[in-house]
């Protein structure tokens, strides 16, 4: 048994009886790579002691450490003071399998070392100063002034209504009882006096209906909790959610509402603008009303707008609890000498069995001694944001590659899926980016493949390694935006090859101000994952709000998984009834009608089966919303396919595929949502890429065959035909104009964004056509043409207003012949879209688009066909938006950590800050 070490110097102590390499040490341990400034080795006791700028690498794992303690009997090492890049995408294997060992280190080896570019050189944490605390203050007062208007809620964001001669003053306390970085959660108080006069009057209450209402005079009392937001230093949003109470009835809300009452429900939107760090401006939207009808009946109420003037004073000391991970030996660290060394191995060599796992560092406490809390928030951020920008990253060459996804939708119609039914016959239509369909996804889908990794200690054994407590980030850069901070870590290679990271409690820090608890048990691995439960709301199949829980994958057969979600019906269960069907013994096209719910009417089962069938990909979806036998026929959904890449002669790759559904809803433009009955076709189609000159450009021609029951696009019944079909799309994007993005640094172009963003104009453009024949002897043929241009000004790195993309495009139709259908009638044969997306201050993105049918010919001119906003927040490495579609009555939450490819390994993450970070007497300190 042999042990291969290159060093400058080796030779045996004889004092210790230890083998010792100096310098540039390089082992090949099985199939890693160790590289140390120092090596012992112990033969007696088979173990391997590494120290000074540890680097060790497996495949894609790269660790640096300041020391490696290894027994090559028990197949277990401890690296101390650990950083390193850790990529999912490679099995993880045992760096240290069949180490060829000896009493005597060789002198030779035949294993070329690494090359200083394979192992970089340790990378120290940079010593930052902390995030200042832009808002100490808990308690607030504020002076309100404000004049009601005559308008519903949704209209008086839009300033549409008449200012009616109702004013109102009054006084606000505020005291802030949770903070979690940008987001705080407020108690408020409010009281007002109401002053109107005469005023015109509604329709409702009286004996002349609109007839003038008498001056009038009284107080209102609010009563709420705040969620507020702050977008910047100075700039902040709030929603307050509450209890008013008027001292008597409001003559306006009795006149203009069928009911009233005194006491309602209230709704506040606020924006706040800081002057001073006490003083700040306030606009309100001022807002009662029944919610619903939960206060009495009450539909509506009344609305006004408020200006507040609002001092803050007091002192809020809560700090996040940081995880200390002090630089390593070799690097600078001002808090040394106050922290308790290790022993040295000849001191421990009986112990170095690791059955204790060795004695940790003992730290000193940052959270009570850092100075320098008088200094100014903006001089802090001045002095932290220079530090920052002195930091060698260390990465180079990042690129987007997918993220892990949290999303939770719902609506008021039924969600759509992916299916072979809508034949995608609008593949390549030019269309704003804004209006991208949002196809129905599972509540947590994607993974991070690449996490940037720390931990004061990280046991390596045979099959994986364990951590007490680590962090992952998948941020490339430091400081990290996004970090997990995870306790009793276990990395273990499965059967499969996959590796899965587990962890018994985890919390995701957002920005080192805001943590979010994660599930206790949360698995992070490169293959897709799922959440066990599903909140859903579905109006149209189940009544509104229910409930799924996901179960294990079962392994049928070695080809088949089939995967299941029970449902529980929590809407109906309440309501005690359904509106999702129609009567028993009616035919599936009539209207459906209330019943009273039944225990099967409760339950609903969505259900997957995916595998191969003699090499063909299959997938078979069921979709059951309730198991009530008289309703289990109109309450099920189903649809399935084959397909497999087939190569034909003189054409190359084409897809082939065969489907079928039962009950399938889709989409078309004007005409909404519509019913396919049945269907069972096939088709075969061929995608291509190609570059001419400076133009992108994509083409699809498809033919298929099937027949269909579907709605009939002649009357309210369904009809059955055959139905094949030719279709062929060609797209360009060509680029007119493309400028320069921001420096391509941490603070510059990726401060808001995943990508660089490239300011420039391109114009896009497609030419499309559909033929098709039916079995009744009737057709439809169809050549389209779209396109319009897309704009992009700014770089997204500037806090205001940096970041704008328009994009406009318009589409025009010609028709020959009509489908009997109405899923496949080109019903919109003019249409133009607007989508803009909008930086408004720092991370803040408004994005919305927008479909209109423009054809004068049309029934449905003028009417919209596609609608989508959204509001994020966007960062480098996560962004949260919240959306909704108002055409397809669907909104939902969505949050994503973005992953990263990325050249490098940078530089430790975790925040570490000496205690003596900054002296108030010499702020010249060289971070």
């Amino acid at each position: 048994m042999s042990l291969k070490v290159r060093a400058d110097r080796q030779y045996s102590d004889t004092k210790s009886k230890a083998n010792v390499a100096e310098g540039n040490v390089s082992v090949q341990l099985g199939n890693a790579e160790l590289h140390a400034e120092r090596i012992e080795f112990d033969a007696a006791y088979r173990t391997l002691y590494a120290s000074g700028a540890v680097r060790f690498r497996r495949g894609k794992q790269f660790f640096q450490a300041s020391s490696f303690r290894y027994n090559l009997v028990q197949q277990k090492g401890l690296l101390h003071d650990v950083y390193g890049v850790i990529d999912l995408e490679e099995p993880l294997t045992n760096p240290l399998t069949n180490p060829q060992t000896t009493s005597a280190p060789a002198e030779s080896s035949t294993t070329k070392p690494a090359s200083p570019e394979d192992m970089p050189a340790v990378a120290c944490p940079p010593l930052l100063p902390p995030i200042p605390d832009w808002h100490p203050h808990p308690w607030a007062v504020t002076a309100w002034g404000g004049q009601m208007i005559d308008a519903d809620f949704g209209p008086t964001f839009l300033f549409d209504g008449r200012m009616r001669p109702e004013g109102l003053l009054g006084v606000g306390l505020q005291k802030r009882i949770k903070r979690a970085g940008p987001l705080a959660i407020e108690l408020e108080a409010d009281l007002f006096s109401h002053i109107a006069d005469q005023q015109q009057g509604g329709a409702y209450n009286q004996s002349q209906p609109n007839a003038d209402l008498p001056s009038q005079s009284f107080g209102e009392g609010i009563l709420g909790i705040g969620a507020r937001l702050w977008v910047q230093p100075w700039l902040s949003f709030s929603l307050i959610e509450g209890i008013s109470f008027n001292t008597d009835v409001s003559l306006y809300e009795k006149t203009f509402r069928e009911k009233n009452s005194q006491l309602l429900n209230y709704l506040g939107f606020e924006v706040e603008a800081a002057v001073s760090p006490d003083l700040s401006l306030v606009g309100r939207i001022h807002h009662r009303s029944g919610a619903f009808c939960l206060f009495n009946g009450v539909s509506g109420g009344s609305n006004g707008y408020l200006l507040g003037l609002r001092y803050r004073w007091g002192r809020d000391t809560h700090e996040l609890e940081s995880t200390l991970m002090p630089p390593p030996p070799q690097c600078e660290d001002p808090d040394r000498a106050n922290r308790v060394k290790p022993s040295s191995l000849s001191e421990r060599l009986e112990s170095i069995a690791l059955g204790d796992g060795g004695n940790p560092q003992r730290h000193v406490s940052n959270h009570d001694k850092t100075e320098g809390r008088t200094i100014p928030p903006a001089q802090q951020q001045a002095m932290r944001t220079e530090a920052i920008a002195k930091v060698d990253q260390r990465i180079s060459d990042i690129a987007l590659s997918g993220s892990f996804s949290i999303e939770q939708r719902g609506g008021s119609k039924t969600e759509r899926s992916k299916s072979s039914v809508e034949d995608k016959n609008r593949f390549g239509y030019i269309r704003p980016q804004q209006l991208k369909k949002r196809e129905k996804t599972q509540l947590i889908t994607g993974s991070i493949s690449r996490w940037r990794i720390q931990a004061s200690k990280v046991l390596i054994t045979k099959d994986g390694w364990e951590s007490e407590r680590m962090s992952f980030t998948n941020d490339p850069y430091t400081p990290a935006q996004t970090r997990l901070d995870a306790e009793d870590v276990i990395a273990r290679k499965q059967r499969n090859g996959d590796i899965v990271i587990s962890a018994r409690r985890n919390r995701l820090i957002i920005e080192e101000r805001l943590p979010v608890p994660a599930n206790r048990r949360q698995r992070i691995q490169k293959e897709q994952v799922e959440s066990r439960w599903n909140l859903g709301f579905d109006k149209e199949d189940r009544d509104g709000f229910f409930i799924g829980r996901r179960l294990k994958p079962i392994q049928l057969t070695r080809n088949f998984t089939l995967k299941m979600q029970p449902q529980f019906m929590v809407q109906r269960f309440n309501d005690g009834e359904t509106n999702s069907y129609p009567a028993p013994g009616e035919s599936a096209e009539s209207e459906d009608v209330k019943q009273i719910s039944s225990t099967g009417d409760l339950f609903g089962l969505k259900a997957k089966l995916n595998g191969q069938l003699w090499g063909w990909a299959t997938r078979l979806n069921a979709d059951i919303s309730t198991f009530e036998p008289q309703n289990f026929a109109n309450g099920s959904r189903y649809w399935g396919s084959v397909e497999n890449v087939i190569d034909m002669p003189w054409i190359g790759d084409v897809t082939a595929r065969l489907f079928g559904a039962y009950r399938y809803r889709t989409w078309n433009g004007s005409l909404g949502e519509t019913d396919v009955y049945s269907a069972q076709a096939g088709f075969i189609e061929q995608r291509m890429s190609f570059k001419w000159g400076e133009s992108s450009n994509s083409s699809l021609w498809r033919i298929g065959i099937g027949n269909y029951q579907a709605d009939s696009s002649s009357s309210f019944n369904l009809t059955d035909s055959l139905r094949a079909n030719f279709y062929g799309s060609l797209t360009n994007s060509y680029p007119i104009w493309r400028g320069e993005p921001a420096p391509l640094t941490p603070d510059q172009a990726y401060r808001y964004s995943p990508v660089a963003v490239v300011p420039g104009i391109s114009f896009n453009t497609n030419v499309n056509t559909l033929l098709a024949a039916y079995g009744d002897g009737t057709s439809q043929n169809t050549f389209s043409i779209s396109g319009g241009p897309s704009l992009t000004l700014g770089t997204f790195s500037k806090p205001f207003l940096d970041y704008t993309q328009l994009s406009i495009s318009g589409g025009i139709t010609l028709k020959q012949g009509n489908s009997p259908f109405n899923f496949d009638r080109a019903i919109d044969l003019g249409t133009i879209g607007i989508g803009l997306t909008q930086q408004i201050a720092g991370p803040l993105v408004l994005n919305a688009g927008i479909g209109v049918n423009v054809d004068p010919a049309s029934e449905y001119y003028g009417d919209v066909i596609e609608s989508n906003i959204e509001l994020l927040w966007q960062r480098r490495s996560y962004d949260v938006g919240f959306y909704v579609n108002p055409y397809e009555g669907i909104g939902g939450f969505r949050f994503r950590l973005h992953n990263f490819d990325f050249n490098g390994t940078g530089v430790p993450f975790v925040p570490y800050t000496p205690t003596s970070w900054m002296n108030t007497t010499n702020t010249d300190r060289p971070f």
